[in-house]
């Protein structure tokens, strides 16, 4: 009886786990592309964005003196919004390009969610 109930429960979690990976919407890698670009043409934001989590998450990196991460996380949405890219729900993460570049540290200077 334990068995069974096992094997049930094992096979309910992998249909969730199924069902959940099918109906999450990827963003098309052009958006991400037209959103890297976005970044990129912006002076605030040196580098190439540093990756995609999930599609739910966009790292970036700027020179941390120039502006807090809070900040720079609220000006790529906002970036990203006068573009009129599909980013509702976006998480921009904010990190020190200098640090990673010179001491491999990839400390969060802020972050902010795109409305």
């Amino acid at each position: 009886m334990k068995r069974t109930i096992i094997i049930l429960l094992i096979a309910a979690c992998v249909a969730v786990t199924l069902y959940i990976n099918q109906t999450k919407k990827l963003i098309p890698p052009e958006v991400k592309a037209k959103v890297e670009q976005t970044l990129l043409d912006d002076v605030l934001f040196p580098a190439r964005p540093v990756w995609w989590s999930d599609d739910k998450i966009l790292a970036v990196g700027i020179a941390s003196e120039s502006m807090t991460g809070n900040a720079a996380a609220e000006k790529a949405c906002q970036l990203l919004k006068n573009r009129s890219l599909p980013i509702s729900g976006l998480i921009i993460e904010v990190y020190d390009v200098i640090k990673i570049q010179k001491a491999d540290d990839w400390s969060l200077l802020g972050s902010g969610k795109c409305p």
